[in-house]
């Protein structure tokens, strides 16, 4: 009797026991919290997949050049043509040049540095050209010209490039030589591309 009324307490503490630890008791676990939903425009929404960086420099540092620099500058000519012969990458990450550009430097310190760019890329950066110039590589002229003749002595697509206005230019080139793609700063530029009359001319 004594043996059965001990087994009867003992199983009615064991029965308090469960009700007051629940599961835990048998090692489960609460379920782990749901991450909070990120506000919109945090720093994880922006970070997803696909989006873009935004800010001055969103079209790209050279593009962002030429929409800010002053219109018909040597400065735009140079970030427009830099972006189409595709040198982006190449100045992506330049802090001083975009500081630059905040600062709204143009002549003073971003042509210099656009220029700096076209001599990396195997441009030659010359201050004046005269009578008789003879081009034999991807050149940039940064002074005015007129009334002058010029001579192409590659006979493979060289790139000219004028940065100041230039009025009656005649440009010859090889007669089994490619006709060189000129730019010029001013679109009431005079210039005039034609093949040699003869088949060799002088240096």
């Amino acid at each position: 009797m004594r043996h059965s009324r001990a087994i009867a307490i003992s199983l009615l503490a064991l029965a308090l026991a469960l009700g007051l630890g629940g599961c835990s008791w048998f090692g489960g676990s609460k379920p782990a919290p749901q991450a909070a939903e990120a506000p919109a425009g945090s720093g994880q929404a922006a970070g997803a997949e696909g989006a873009q960086p935004q800010g001055p420099f969103a079209a790209g540092v050279l593009n962002t050049i030429a929409q800010r620099a002053p219109a018909g500058s040597p400065t735009q000519l140079l970030a427009q043509l830099a972006a189409q012969f595709g040198w982006e990458d190449q100045v992506a990450h330049n802090p001083l040049l975009k500081q630059d550009v905040l600062d709204g430097q143009f002549a003073e310190r971003v042509e210099p540095a656009l220029l700096g760019l076209y001599y990396k890329n195997g441009f030659s950066v010359l201050p004046v050209v005269g009578e008789g110039h003879q081009f034999s590589r991807d050149t940039v002229v940064q002074g005015a010209l007129g009334s002058s003749r010029l001579l192409v002595t590659n006979r493979k697509a060289i790139r000219i490039i004028f940065l100041r206005p230039v009025q009656n230019i005649e440009i010859v080139y090889y007669q089994d030589g490619i006709e060189p793609q000129v730019f010029s700063v001013s679109p009431q530029a005079v210039v005039a591309v034609r093949k040699s009359l003869v088949k060799y001319y002088l240096r």
